[in-house]
């Protein structure tokens, strides 16, 4: 579970930022939070502000974290890394970027981070922290210079000096089997990530929606159910390009039954929906296949595409993160998402999302916490700040009460993070 992620000189951002997780002692819906141990967290996290504010440059500085980490491994010695440091002030483009997340392993927190150009890794560090301990070192990079614990991190010894300047030293204990540096990999790889691109159209999610996540998955069967997008049956085929013939892969078998028959898996999809058809005394005669990419609204097609993700992470206890989690979704859709979360009865896994923006209908105290609540705008010089509404005051240095309408405040200005209209 993510408990913090920290970042600085990246994109929009040239001052150092943190988006936290951790819940804060307040009193509204409390059984939403996620208790681990001594940490008490948030299942989920939402981001509001203007166009071209920063909210998506929050989600891409974690995703372009995992990014780099992953794609460490694929680097030789003299590619750059990708580096998108602050561009509006004279100074910043000549310092790195720096990331530092901490999070949850079971009972272990983390806490791993590093700072980059786009030729090297200037500084690379590794925490741990076990239950009722303080927190050890496992390594500290600083250049090529390396710290490296021998009793808590031995899978590294010896590895400093294999390791590029390019290279993230993690990367590498991790490509030769070290088992930590394993489970941190696997961390990121387990964060779900969805662009603006891809909550628009992602066929492959659909393919993971049917056959990994809601194969007798009684949640994802309610949820079709209670959304009411207006299908009755819906089937993906996979279309072989060589003699153009489909074969039926998968079914979702009528959204009111308890039944979902997984085939095969899929590589080229082309997913399809049934509806009935119905005499003039409105009675059902048969049932239309329509082609789900040219029959149904968008609406439709992108919360199917992004069902595979967000059962994925329910189920597992992952990380979702979602930028315009509302664009083409009525506001009751992104609400009923946001739910899923949000209920312990359907988050039994710890599963947390964080996501970015413009619909206003969850600004209710009644949907999300005060320190769930986040904003990003633009200073005087152009530099993205990133504040809470738990953690915001107004002119009098008093805090934002738990009864304040705050959807109404939002839309009036009273937090900022809005557009200003000439």
């Amino acid at each position: 579970m993510l408990i913090n992620f920290t970042f600085q000189n990246f994109r929009s951002f040239k001052d150092e930022k943190t988006l936290s997780m951790e819940a804060g002692s307040i009193k509204e819906l409390k059984d939403s939070v996620i208790h681990k141990g001594s940490y008490h967290l948030l299942p989920a996290a939402v981001l509001y502000g203007a166009n071209s504010s920063g909210k998506s440059n929050v989600l891409l500085a974690l995703n372009t974290m995992k990014n780099v980490l992953l794609g460490s491994v694929r680097l030789n010695p003299n590619d750059e890394l990708d580096f998108q440091p602050f561009k509006l002030d004279l100074k910043s483009t000549t310092f790195p970027t720096s990331f530092e997340i901490q999070f949850l392993l079971g009972d272990i927190k983390y806490r791993y981070g590093f700072e980059y150009d786009n030729r090297r890794i200037c500084k690379e560090w590794l925490y741990e922290k076990c239950y009722n301990q303080r927190e050890f070192n496992l390594f500290l990079r600083v250049d090529d210079e390396f710290e490296i614990s021998k009793a808590r991190f031995p899978e590294g010894i010896g590895k400093d000096k294999a390791t590029p300047s390019n290279r993230l030293f993690v990367s590498l204990v991790a490509q030769l089997n070290g088992e930590k540096s394993m489970r941190i990999l696997d961390w990121f790889i387990n964060c779900n990530y969805i662009s603006k691109q891809e909550n628009y159209g992602n066929k492959g999610n659909t393919l993971m929606m049917f056959s990994e996540h809601l194969d007798g998955c009684e949640q994802a069967l309610d949820f079709f159910r209670h959304t009411q997008l207006g299908f009755n049956d819906f089937f993906v085929t996979e279309k072989n390009i060589s003699n153009d013939k489909s074969e039926d892969v998968g079914k979702f078998s009528d959204v009111s039954q308890s039944r979902l028959t997984i085939k095969v898996r899929a590589a080229v999809l082309e997913p399809k929906t049934t509806h009935n058809i119905y005499d003039d005394y409105g009675k059902s005669h048969g049932t239309e296949i329509f082609d789900m990419d040219e029959m149904e609204s968008e609406g439709t097609k992108k919360i199917i595409n992004m069902a595979g993700p967000i059962f994925d992470t329910l189920r597992w206890g992952k990380v979702l993160i979602v930028d315009e989690l509302d664009a083409r979704l009525h506001p009751f859709l992104t609400r009923s998402i946001v739910q899923l979360f949000m209920n312990p009865l359907t988050n039994v896994n710890g599963a947390q999302l964080i996501f970015a923006t413009h619909d206003t209908n969850l600004l209710n105290l009644a949907y999300l916490r005060r320190d769930q609540i986040w904003f990003t705008e633009k200073d005087n010089v152009d530099s993205t700040d990133l504040y809470s509404l738990v953690e915001f005051k107004d002119e009098s240095g008093s805090k934002v009460r738990n009864d304040r309408s705050v959807q109404k405040d939002y839309i009036n200005g009273r937090y900022g993070a809005i557009p200003f209209m000439n």
